[in-house]
């Protein structure tokens, strides 16, 4: 899926940019605040972003394929169904 690939190509180019991603968490649904730790900083997504979690979507899709390309281990399902307050780790 085009989403999928985005995903992918996000996680590559943020890594290039940050180096190794350590940490994702998950801090809010509504609006979606997502707090990705890399090696050289952290970055806060901003509402708008196309990474969500906490339901079935395109958004969902596109943040698994950007945890799975980043090193996670983390499966379609716990994406759509994570909490808030998750900190998410390799």
């Amino acid at each position: 899926m085009a989403y999928e690939e985005q995903g992918r190509q996000i996680a590559a180019d943020l890594s290039q940019q940050h180096g190794k991603l350590l940490e994702v968490r998950l801090e809010s649904k509504s609006p979606c605040r997502i707090v990705l730790k890399y090696a050289r900083g952290e970055l806060v997504l901003p509402s708008n972003f196309i990474f969500q979690f906490g339901y079935s979507g395109s958004g969902p899709s596109c943040f698994h394929a950007f945890l799975e390309a980043s090193g996670f281990s983390i499966s379609r399902s716990q994406v759509e169904t994570a909490e808030e307050g998750v900190t998410l780790r390799p």
